[in-house]
């Protein structure tokens, strides 16, 4: 198989995690750099076993094989809570996944040990796992920023992040490369920023300068994707980039047949505490802020309303910048 090319740097975090101040420095900068420049990292040597990882895998596949109607028990329904299982076409008739969303202070709609041994104990390890990463790379853009290294700590105290399960069935190519289909369409993530574990199916493209140019984010064994999400954006006063990504057929060079297999993946998105209020940060005397401040709860609430097309409840409404 002929190797895909992207643009997104693959970076070690090994010394970030073990080494003396210089060592950090030296890794937060490229960390910054990436997000700066295309806004997605690969981070290997991150700290979570690929052992662990493929356990994750496992247990998504064994949640994703119950019988619809034993899925629809878990039901997302509320946009302030955004936590359970939405079917296939619930983003959107032409969007074709299913997923399962687990969070740690709001998971009602959760398998229980009798329904789905393990299920919830084995996510919430590796819920806390992928947490202590997540704040490990935003103190990079910290310290990088030459902010204190505990700076986002204090809108992160509360936060409720959300793992998502995802599986995009086996489908026939020809579906998905129908004008208006894909695996996921194109969008940015509206948090902070947001970790993806991949497996080898493929399909992940990222568009670097929201021209419609999308190139490849194959997976790459041993891998954590990371990228920036809007709200992050916005905070840093643009100095680091949402970017647009979506998923469609996997590129020929990794598979050429009709039908395409399942894929599974499995993001981390970073939400700041609901009551913060982002307010661009301005390091410069005199420079300009590129934003508007905005509610994290409305924000989150009203992104997750338009995405699962549910009631958005009464409140302040939130104002939207393009991002690009």
């Amino acid at each position: 198989m002929a190797e895909e090319s992207t643009p997104i740097p693959v970076v070690s975090f090994e010394q970030f995690l073990t080494g003396d101040r210089a060592d950090q420095k030296e890794v937060a900068k490229k960390v910054y750099d990436a997000f700066s420049t295309v806004g997605f990292i690969y981070l290997k040597d991150h700290g979570i076993p690929q052992s662990r990882v493929e356990e994750i895998f496992e247990l998504s596949k064994s949640f994703f094989t119950l019988p619809l109607e034993e899925k629809l028990k878990y039901k997302l329904a509320e946009a302030q809570v955004n936590q359970g299982y939405t079917a296939d076409g619930a983003e959107g008739i032409h969007d074709h996944k299913e997923c399962y969303e687990h969070r740690r202070f709001n998971n009602r709609l959760c398998p229980s040990e009798s329904e789905l041994p393990s299920f919830k104990s084995t996510l919430d390890s590796f819920y806390n796992q992928c947490l202590r990463l997540a704040m490990n790379v935003l103190k990079c853009l910290a310290m990088v920023m030459d902010l204190s290294d505990d700076f986002f700590e204090p809108i992160t105290k509360r936060a409720d992040p959300q793992l998502r399960l995802i599986h995009y069935p086996e489908i026939a190519r020809e579906v998905i490369e129908q004008s208006g289909h894909a695996r996921i369409h194109a969008h940015t993530d509206f948090g902070l920023c947001t970790l993806l574990f991949q497996d080898q199916t493929g399909g992940l493209e990222i568009d670097p300068w929201h021209e419609g140019n999308f190139v490849p984010a194959p997976p790459i064994p041993g891998t954590i994707l990371v990228n920036i999400a809007d709200l992050l954006q916005r905070y840093t006063n643009g100095r680091v980039k949402s970017t647009r990504h979506r998923v469609v057929s996997p590129s020929p060079q990794r598979f050429s047949g009709v039908v395409l297999p399942a894929r599974y993946s499995i993001p981390f998105f970073v939400h700041p505490d609901p009551e913060t209020t982002i307010d661009p940060i301005t390091l410069a005397e005199g420079e300009e802020k590129l934003y508007e401040p905005v509610n994290a709860g409305e924000w989150r609430t009203m992104h997750t309303a338009n995405n699962y097309r549910l009631q958005q409840p009464p409140g302040k409404p939130v104002e939207v910048a393009t991002v690009g």
